[in-house]
C-alpha cells in the first residue's frame, strides 16, 4: 500500500510507524473522493458498493489484527 498507492519510497515505508501509515491512507480516500470528476460518491453507495472508508477499515484490521470500534 505504501510504495504503490500511496507512493513512498521502500525505505520510507519500512520506517513509518502503522497509525501514520492509516491517516496517510484515510487523507488519500478523502483526496481521492473530493478530486472525483465524476461525482459517484452517493450513486456509488446506493448501488451496493462498499465505500473506500469500509475498505480502508477492513484493510487496517487485516493488517493490525483488531477491530477498529
Amino acid at each position: 500500500m505504501a510504495t504503490g498507492w500511496l507512493g513512498w519510497s521502500p525505505e520510507l515505508a519500512w520506517r513509518i510507524p502503522l497509525p501514520e501509515l492509516f491517516l496517510a491512507m484515510d487523507a488519500r480516500i478523502e483526496w481521492a473522493q473530493m478530486t472525483n470528476p465524476f461525482g459517484a460518491g452517493k450513486k456509488a453507495l446506493a448501488a451496493g458498493k462498499p465505500s473506500p472508508a469500509t475498505v480502508a477499515d477492513k484493510l487496517r484490521q487485516a493488517l493490525t489484527g483488531r477491530v477498529s470500534k
